[in-house]
């Protein structure tokens, strides 16, 4: 049986697809589409109107036209399927208010005869974005950090004196992934010396940038910032760093995701009989319900690594800006995308009305030397008006 197993993300996600579309309430409900659930003992309690009324934003999400909408009516988020949903949902769905919900399937995963886990290939890609990024901001930071603090405060010709103060002083204080094993300031300088390093060869560099003078342009492209004020080129600083500590925190939620889907399947394995096949709390972790996120944390990393988090952030499955935030970050690497110059700036001024209106979208910034999600955008949004203009 094993050995049917899909071994790629394409395959998988092919797989749930079609078991998503055949299940026990076929005719009923298409479980690769999002569904309204809401409460039905909050309708007999007048909590909630008959027939229910469903926002505006969340029919957006489900999908339009609004006839086209599923929606089913349950007295409870476990039953008649598990629902996972964070305390405040349920506490919002207990008092009327509709949720978006995505049926996922996890587990099974083959079972390798030599021992180890197969790694997702969106686990490779955002592995090889992420020792890019620390190579590309390196080369940033090593002329935009001068500029800010003064040539003269530090031997920046002396390459690992650089190393030193940029990884150490710049990146390593900055916030880690709380599941990361690496719990020590020693070995996640070793993971960013590793990445430095495999990010400037070749073959990991041509995946995100086709320049092959790469150092000589993020060179001239710092020139744009001498004689700006410190405080332009800190935002700059913060833009470089975002990205570092969104794609780490992606990397360590890819690898978590891996695992938990690995046990999940040892235990089918195991047990294939059992009345609760997966637990609660493994479901918990692959639908990423142990720390919910939101988009704003994960845009710089789709901006930086031009990969696709929907296949391990199910709960930002129904985002639709992820594709267009991966598009900007492509022309700001000079890479070719799929949408015309007018309609880039169209989608822009979409995005910047949306920000507008609803500023709790994302959540504020809760790091003094990171940008928010709203500021990341607008500050990317500059950056493709810039490059346009010249």
């Amino acid at each position: 049986m094993a050995a049917d197993l899909p071994t790629s993300d394409i395959e998988r996600s092919k797989l749930r697809k079609l078991l998503l579309s055949d299940t026990p309430f076929q005719g009923y409900l298409d479980f690769s589409r999002p569904i309204v659930a809401v409460s039905g003992e909050a309708i007999r309690k007048g909590r909630a109107a008959y027939p229910p009324q469903v926002p505006l934003k969340i029919k957006m999400a489900a999908g339009w036209p609004a006839q086209r909408i599923q929606g089913m009516i349950i007295d409870s988020l476990d039953n008649p399927l598990a629902i996972q949903a964070t305390p405040e949902e349920r506490e919002r769905f207990d008092r009327g208010e509709p949720l978006l919900v995505r049926a996922n399937m996890v587990g099974m995963r083959p079972e390798r005869s030599s021992g180890g886990q197969v790694t997702d290939d969106i686990e490779k890609q955002i592995n090889d974005a992420f020792a890019v990024t620390v190579f590309v901001i390196f080369e940033r930071l090593r002329h935009l950090v001068p500029l800010r603090d003064g040539r003269n405060v530090r031997n920046w010709a002396d390459q690992e004196a650089a190393q030193n103060f940029i990884f150490d002083k710049e990146l390593l204080s900055l916030p880690w992934p709380e599941r990361d094993h690496r719990t020590t300031g020693k070995r996640r300088r070793r993971l960013i010396d590793t990445a430095w390093r495999n990010g400037q060869r070749p073959k990991f560099l041509r995946c995100l940038y086709p320049s092959s003078t790469l150092r000589r342009e993020i060179a001239d492209w710092a020139e744009g910032f001498r004689g700006q004020r410190k405080d332009m080129i800190g935002e700059e600083i913060r833009f470089q760093k975002t990205q570092f500590v969104a794609l780490n925190m992606c990397r360590a939620r890819a690898q978590e995701f891996r695992r938990i889907e690995n046990e999940i399947s040892k235990s089918m394995r195991q047990d294939p009989d059992a009345e609760e096949v997966v637990d609660p709390k493994q479901t918990e972790v692959a639908a990423g319900m142990n720390h919910p996120i939101d988009a704003g944390a994960v845009f710089p990393a789709v901006y930086a690594g031009n990969f696709d988090p929907k296949l391990m952030f199910h709960r930002l499955v129904s985002l639709k800006g992820f594709e267009f935030v991966r598009d900007i970050g492509r022309i700001a690497r000079r890479q070719s995308a799929p949408l015309s110059s007018a309609q880039f700036i169209e989608r822009i001024e979409r995005s910047r009305q949306h920000l507008k209106e609803q500023p709790e979208m994302f959540s504020e910034r809760r790091h003094p030397e990171l940008m928010s999600g709203r500021e990341f955008l607008l500050y990317a949004y500059k950056i493709f008006e810039h490059h346009r203009a010249r």
